[in-house]
């Protein structure tokens, strides 16, 4: 009897686990911020405190557009499927506030 994998068998999330994953990685990358401006004061602290201002912006908004509910007469399996894409990649651009200052 096979037993299915996460790499044969392709498990929707919730949104209760989309948006754990989104405050988590806020979080995570509030602590950078926090400990690059405690580790070098010198530079560029303003410009760390509008990255973390950006980022809690970010995070508000995709959490918004994670209760945004999908209308039924088009609540088909591709506009779901880009929803979450969009989503998805909207997180990894929150990674990429940090390269603002660290870069």
């Amino acid at each position: 009897m096979k037993r299915l994998t996460y790499l044969n068998y392709q498990v929707m999330a919730s949104n209760r686990a989309v948006k754990k994953n989104i405050n988590g990685l806020t979080g995570e990358l509030l602590n950078e911020c926090f400990a690059f401006n405690n580790f070098h004061p010198e530079t560029k602290p303003k410009l760390v405190t509008e990255t973390m201002w950006a980022l809690v912006h970010t995070r508000n908004e995709l959490i918004t557009r994670i209760n945004r509910k999908i209308p039924k007469e088009s609540r088909d399996r591709q506009s779901i499927r880009s929803k979450y894409k969009t989503l998805k990649n909207d997180m990894v651009g929150m990674t990429g506030l940090m390269n603002h200052f660290t870069g």
